[in-house]
Parts: structure tokens; C-alpha cells; sequence
């Protein structure tokens, strides 16, 4: 499109109607006479608009903005190039997971879903296979030019959002901007500087920082016990959201850990709590914790609790994990520096690494509803068009981006009293959308202050990031997969995390034997046999 888009409604939103707090509906005018039917469209398989007659599809959408797409400025020129006309079925996004249900359950589905994470995985296999969600391949490589470029470059892209049958039920959203390591170490510069101390490089170092942190006044109030010499999150049952956590840590233990406790080790799946480099990490942990060295509410406080220790004008924490200083330190960002892994018994470093530039592989899908799959196949293609793309993800050319001289792109300078957020997600979808954001893009952007800081992050740890290959990849499972696991992991989960909490509290590992004696009961051995048989299926698709 070389009109003026834009982005907005962040990840997290609705499809609904009729329910409380929904998102407003835009009013439709259609009635039954007024649709243009099968045999009135003339297709236009390139160019625009896609068809000569506008046609009507209805599709259930997500914002968390609550607005109704119908409303932004991105779908409007879309509807204007396209001639495709979206009467599009909103609602808050606490409301989607039921409104879903009822979709599927009842005899009038939409003609298409759209917005990342609309669909999980289950919803993909579970209606893919069972001819409610239509396969997409041949469409692709017929009718979307622009994301089948996309799925090209890199092959991986297509083997994570193919099936186990091979088919290809739903389209994903794509950000190459994404960081390559997520949960990341800061330490105190300011506080080191004042003790005449250097940044720790072994674990032995590392205690001793938090010490002369715990036993001295560092913020100069008078207060001796107000100081937190380490802190990080790690109580939430959802595993994404133990980003803040220490499981990159543990790599200097023999076994790096990851969220969902899955990595791979030459070809081999491990389950990390298995293994003796976990035992050794809690045991360390723990007598850090013992000590009076790390938070007592590591296990308890929230994200705003959290964040509002670190930014804390008070100025009371020494270490603390987090996405970024930006994002996490606030105001006391400058007093903080990324602390490279702590160095092994062995002199190594290593550091948790992850593939997330497939944001969402159920971000768009076609129902057995829609007559013509091939147009809405066309319309979702314009949003994986390259500067499309950015700006559904950036902002809007005109709106929060703008070119520079050099043919490259710039966000533009909020007016006083808007945010930038504000200026992206008043005229389009945003992280809500679809798109594919990649590096022949990324490289003509100027980088603001948020996604330079990722970039120096992400250059800081490549030198310790494990290769991608020891981490569990983005799999699909099958149907029966995902049932089993999904018995075996809440009980095994829930076990694991109550025994973290319990060990690092209670100053390290009391019955390594009993805890593995235990997961055996659990059928861990069966849990980790269904993640190596998805796995090997993964390596081994084309």
C-alpha cells in the first residue's frame, strides 16, 4: 500500500458482540440484497482493488484499545484500495476466549479471524483438522506474493506454522525488530563505582558484590536495611511471564534453564529439572537467599510492585533482571549496566537465547464460511507488503512515522501531551495486526531510544547466547499431543515451581532424590518422550 497507514491495539485483544464491555460495533447499513453475490464479482488475481464490485466478508477481530477496526484510518484506505469491505465482529479482549467458543460452537462463523494470538494452537489443530479452518498453502503461493516472499527467506517461518498434517491453517504476525534475548541482568554501576569495585565475573565475585551492597548504606539514606542487593520475578503461573526470571543464570551451573524448562542438548530433549546443573542452581540460589542477598518477595510481588522498586527514587536496588533498563529502571536507568553470564567452574559463559520473530503463528485464518477464500486471501496479503508492514507495526506514514531524506524512516515527534503509543494505535492495529516486519525494512529505520537500547542488548549478550539449536524450538503438536501434555504439564508445572519457591526460601535442595522420585510418578519420562517425538517430527519437516 502506498497510502498512509499506521499500527496499534497491542497483542492482547477480542472478537465479540452483545457482551459486557465490548468493543463498540460499527453500524452497518448491509442488508441481504445489498451483498454483491458469488457471480457478481469480477477477481482481479494482481493489482487493485482486488475485486471491480465491492464485496462484504465478516470477520471477527481483537483490540485491546477496544476500538472497532471499522473505525481506523489503516482498514478504511484498505477498504478504499481493496474494494474489500470488513464488517468486522469486536470485543473486549477478556470476552474473546468465550465469544470464541460460541463461534465455533454455533452455525455462523465468521469468514476469517484476524489478530495475533486470535487462535492458539489448539484452536489450529483442533478445527483445521476437522475442516472448520481451510488450508491456506495452495492460497499462498497463488494469491500472497508478498508473505510467500516472507516464508522463502527463511524456511524456518513455514515449518513453524505448518501443521503435523502439513497444511497451513493459519498466518502469522512477524517482528524481526523482536530481541534475540529476552530476560537480561543489570547491575548497579553507580554502587560498584562508590565501593571501588569491579563488575563480578564468577559466582564467588558475584556474592561478594551483593554483600557490600546489603552492608553498606548505598543510597546514602542513613538506612542500612532499606538496600535490595538482588532482585527478579518468578510467580506467575503462565511460563511467558517468568521473563524477569533467573533461568539464564543457570547456565553458569552446567544447564541453562528456559521458562518452559525444555532445551535440547545434541538433538536430545532435557527437561531441566532433571538434570544435576539445576539441583546446583537452586542449591546456589538458595544460599543467596539464606543470606539476606536476594528480594523476599522474588516469588510474590507483581510487575508494577517490581518495576516500582527499581525505579524507586529512593534508589534500593543493586542487581535486578528485566527486559531493559528503559522499560524496567525508569529513572534510575543511567545508574545500571548489562552484567555479561557469570563465568563456570570451566571458564564458560553462556546466556538463555530465543526465537521470537514469529510473534503469532494464529494471527489470520479462513473458515469454510468464506465464499472466495482467494480475495481475503489477496487483502491480508497487502499487510505483509514491506512498508506495509512497518508501518502497521511503527506507525502510520503522516500519522507516527515519517520518510527521511536518505529513503529511509523515522517515527515522528509526539505532540505535547501524546504519546507515541497513542499516535500509533489511534489509526491502525498495531501489535493487534498482521504483518511482517524484517530486516530489509529494519535496516531504513531509525531507531528510537526503546529499539536502540534492544539492539546494544542484544549485541552485549550474542557472544554468550547458546545457539538457537539448544533451544526447544516453536513446534507444532498434534491434537493428541497437545491433550496429553496438557494433563501431564499442569501437575508437573505446578510441582516444579512450588519446589523452586520452596528451595531458594528455604536456603537449597533438601531430597534431590524424593523431587525426581516424584516426577517419575508424574510420568515426567512420558512428558519429555511427547516433546522429543515433536521435535524430531520438526527437524525433520522440509
Amino acid at each position: 500500500m502506498k497510502k498512509k497507514m499506521v499500527w496499534a491495539a497491542l497483542a492482547a485483544a477480542v472478537v465479540a458482540v452483545n457482551l459486557a464491555g465490548c468493543v463498540p460495533q460499527a453500524e452497518s447499513k448491509e442488508t441481504e440484497t445489498d451483498k454483491t453475490t458469488e457471480t457478481e464479482v469480477t477477481f482481479n488475481k494482481e493489482g487493485l482493488p482486488i475485486t471491480a464490485q465491492p464485496v462484504h466478508y465478516d470477520i471477527a477481530g481483537i483490540s485491546v484499545r477496544n476500538k472497532n477496526f471499522k473505525e481506523l484510518e489503516y482498514f478504511k484506505t484498505l477498504e478504499e484500495e481493496t474494494n474489500v469491505i470488513i464488517d468486522w465482529n469486536m470485543a473486549a479482549s477478556e470476552a474473546w476466549s468465550e465469544k470464541k467458543s460460541l463461534l465455533f460452537a454455533g452455525s455462523e462463523l465468521p469468514d476469517a479471524f484476524y489478530g495475533q494470538n486470535i487462535l492458539t494452537d489448539v484452536d489450529i489443530i483442533k478445527y483445521g483438522s476437522q475442516g472448520i479452518l481451510i488450508p491456506l498453502n495452495d492460497l499462498i503461493d497463488t494469491y500472497a506474493p508478498n508473505l510467500k516472499a516472507v516464508l522463502d527467506s527463511n524456511p524456518e517461518y513455514r515449518k513453524q506454522i505448518t501443521a503435523p498434517d502439513g497444511n497451513i491453517y493459519a498466518l502469522p504476525a512477524i517482528n524481526e525488530l523482536n530481541p534475540s534475548t529476552y530476560d537480561k541482568l543489570f547491575i548497579n554501576k553507580t554502587w560498584l563505582d562508590k565501593l571501588g569495585l569491579e563488575v563480578p565475573e564468577t559466582p564467588e565475585e558475584f556474592e561478594a558484590v551483593l554483600q557490600a551492597f546489603k552492608n553498606n548504606d548505598m543510597n546514602g539514606n542513613g538506612d542500612t536495611s532499606d538496600e535490595i542487593p538482588f532482585t527478579f520475578r518468578y510467580n506467575s503461573a503462565d511460563p511467558y511471564n517468568r521473563q524477569q526470571g533467573i533461568q539464564s543464570m543457570f547456565g553458569t551451573f552446567g544447564q541453562l534453564d528456559d521458562i518452559y524448562h525444555f532445551v535440547v542438548n545434541n538433538g536430545k530433549v532435557v527437561y531441566t529439572p532433571t538434570t544435576d546443573g539445576y539441583r546446583d542452581a537452586m542449591n546456589w540460589f538458595g544460599s543467596l537467599y539464606k543470606k539476606g542477598l536476594i528480594d523476599k518477595e522474588v516469588f510474590t510481588h507483581d510487575a508494577n510492585v517490581y518495576a516500582s522498586k527499581v525505579q524507586n527514587p529512593e534508589k534500593t536496588v543493586g542487581v535486578f533482571m528485566g527486559w531493559s533498563r528503559n522499560s524496567t529502571a525508569g529513572n534510575n536507568k543511567d545508574d545500571y549496566i548489562p552484567m555479561a553470564p557469570l563465568k563456570s567452574s570451566s571458564g564458560e559463559q553462556v546466556w538463555r537465547t530465543v526465537d521470537a520473530d514469529v510473534m503469532s503463528r494464529g494471527a489470520f485464518a479462513i473458515t469454510k464460511q468464506a465464499e472466495k477464500p482467494e480475495i481475503l486471501m489477496r487483502w491480508i496479503d497487502q499487510s505483509y507488503e514491506p512498508e506495509t508492514s512497518l508501518e502497521i507495526g511503527q506507525g502510520l506514514l503522516g500519522r507516527a512515522l515519517e520518510k527521511t531524506e536518505d529513503g529511509g524512516y523515522r517515527q515522528m515527534k509526539p505532540q505535547e501531551g501524546m504519546l507515541l503509543d497513542t499516535m500509533i494505535h489511534d489509526y491502525s492495529p498495531g501489535n493487534s495486526g498482521v504483518f511482517a516486519i524484517t530486516q530489509t525494512m529494519i535496516d531504513k529505520l531509525e531507531l528510537n531510544e526503546n529499539l536502540q537500547e534492544r539492539k546494544e542488548l542484544d549485541e552485549f549478550y550474542a557472544p554468550y547466547n547458546v545457539p538457537l539449536e539448544n533451544m526447544y524450538p516453536n513446534v507444532f503438536f498434534t491434537e493428541e499431543e497437545i491433550e496429553e501434555i496438557g494433563v501431564l504439564q499442569t501437575d508437573i508445572d505446578a510441582y516444579v515451581m512450588k519446589m523452586y519457591a520452596q528451595w531458594i526460601v528455604e536456603g537449597g535442595v533438601d531430597d534431590w532424590d524424593g523431587f525426581q522420585k516424584q516426577l517419575e510418578k508424574m510420568n515426567v519420562g512420558r512428558y519429555i518422550e511427547l516433546y522429543q517425538k515433536a521435535y524430531d517430527r520438526y527437524v525433520k519437516a522440509e
